[in-house]
């Protein structure tokens, strides 16, 4: 059968479409109200048979595009179509928002609705919204289990999708992991109460700072009960070629995904220690904490960052299917693609392990690197964790992004250097510590990686030095008469570094 499309959406574009509804009926602002109301009027209007939305709505053109969609939707039918998933959904209403608007549309047979968790916050609070969504009489009667999905246990059928890319740059790498470890195992404990069945859909990246990585350990890493049978993951397109390029890699990654499925459903990983959840919550609030104060509290980060990456030069490219921003503001608005796309190029990597090391150190400073070491060695969860931080760590060069800093890091941002470098430090000797090894990738199972690394990553070092030297001509150069060769140069160094490193953001 062809592939089926999926619609995507942020959240606010359906409260803004509600909005215009409420304002044109007299009812006030949608948006303005509390939750509890927005979850009542929308579960009224879901029971109701009358229709909600005039045709002549008077509406800003963006709200007729949210609406227009609805109704394209209806018009083709919902067979082309696999789910409608919501971008930074926060609320139960959120959800319920996306039914209605396919039922006053005229949807037939609606289209599953996925809502996506993507920030630190919304993974906490994601176990909450589908609590109270489950709890809806009329939300629950109308689960379905689709025809398209294996009819693997209970039904009725719920899939939940997990971002891992914006909770990685809102709170680190380490952080980002443990809460959506934690918000699949209450996501499964409440599904396994209401009798419903619960699919996953994992939104991880081509890099590890957005959750990539090798998918079979990723698999076997995750809790108990969250994959059963089936589960859904994305494959981001600059490594679609890496994984799926010739027939027999096809085969061998397809057989990949099917083992590490049947494994994790027939022989799920036990569930860790109360003493090794404890000392991950620690690791987590310690590595958050030390991320935000380097990221976002920083005094002249975001300026060290545009100094220090080809940030500003990446937006000249023509890549991406998104806006690099959700809107106008600082590192917080921008997105995690070009967030890390930026890092990666420099080979620093900040964003994966910007935390980690006085995470680690504080728990090591507490005398616990034997239980670090053992939660290693027992626990696939945080093994995993660790050895994607090692592969990461074995491709960061402070030589290379070191080489970005001294041409085009101006003198009155130093001083942040030195806090990156001391942090680097850090995770590095950290990981080496609770790993037991003195080199990274220094054990048997790694050696295939370490020879990869180490023979193809340093090709990329005489890339690196032309891309800085370009940049920092561009920069200094007032409107350069080369320009046009100057960026094409520009260009094909960022081709080169992203294929020596093996993903772009």
């Amino acid at each position: 059968p062809p592939p089926r499309l999926a619609i995507r959406q942020e959240s606010p574009r359906h409260a803004d479409a509600l909005d215009a509804v409420t304002s044109h009926l007299g009812l006030g602002e949608y948006s303005t109200w509390k939750e509890e109301t927005k979850v009542q009027y929308l579960t009224n209007e879901l029971h109701s048979q009358r229709p909600l939305i005039p045709k002549d709505l008077k509406c800003s053109d963006a709200v007729r595009e949210v609406l227009d969609t609805f109704d394209m939707i209806a018009e083709v039918g919902t067979s082309p179509f696999g789910a409608y998933v919501i971008s930074m959904t926060r609320s139960a209403s959120d959800v319920l928002a996306v039914r209605l608007l396919q039922k006053e549309a005229g949807v037939k047979e609606h289209m599953r609705v996925v809502p996506l968790f993507e920030t630190k916050e919304d993974l906490e609070n994601a176990p909450g919204c589908m609590e109270l969504l489950f709890n809806n009489s009329w939300y629950k009667a109308n689960l379905s289990s689709p025809p398209q999905v294996p009819n693997v246990g209970w039904s009725p059928h719920q899939e939940v999708m997990l971002g891992y890319s914006d909770s990685a740059k809102d709170a680190g790498r380490l952080a980002s992991v443990w809460g959506l470890h934690k918000a699949q195992e209450a996501l499964v404990k409440i599904s396994q109460n209401h009798k419903i069945k619960l699919n996953l859909f994992h939104g991880r990246g081509g890099s590890v700072g957005r959750g990539g990585g090798p998918q079979y350990l990723a698999t076997l890493s995750q809790p108990a009960g969250s994959v059963q049978g089936w589960m859904r993951v994305t494959v981001q397109g600059e490594v679609i070629d890496h994984y799926f390029g010739l027939s027999s890699i096809a085969s061998h990654t397809m057989e990949r995904y099917t083992t590490s499925v049947l494994q994790a459903t027939l022989k799920p990983p036990g569930a860790p220690s109360e003493q090794y959840r404890v000392i991950m919550e620690r690791l987590s609030e310690a590595s958050c904490d030390q991320y935000r104060k380097i990221v976002y509290e920083t005094p002249m980060f975001v300026d060290y960052f545009r100094a220090a990456t080809p940030d500003f030069e990446l937006k000249g490219l023509n890549l991406g299917s998104r806006p690099a921003k959700r809107k106008q503001g600082g590192i917080e608005t921008l997105r995690a693609i070009p967030w890390m796309f930026a890092w990666t190029q420099t080979r620093l990597q900040l964003p994966v392990w910007a935390g980690v090391g006085a995470a680690i150190q504080a728990e090591i400073a507490a005398g616990n690197l034997a239980t670090l070491q053992a939660m290693y060695k027992e626990w696939p969860f945080f093994q995993s964790t660790v050895e994607l931080l090692e592969m990461v760590l074995a491709k960061t060069n402070k030589r290379i992004a070191g080489y970005y800093e001294k041409l085009l890091v101006p003198g009155e941002l130093q001083s942040i250097s030195k806090e990156v470098w001391d942090e680097l430090d850090r995770t590095m000797d950290g990981i080496q510590k609770v790993t037991g090894r003195s080199e990274l990738l220094g054990n048997e199972d790694n050696s295939n990686s370490r020879l990869a690394i180490s023979t193809r990553v340093p090709l990329v070092d005489p890339i690196n030095v032309l891309q800085a030297n370009v940049m920092s001509r561009l920069r200094q150069e007032d409107n350069p008469p080369n320009y046009q060769e100057l960026f094409d140069a520009f260009a094909i160094t960022v081709q080169g570094v992203a294929s020596g490193m093996g993903w772009t953001g």
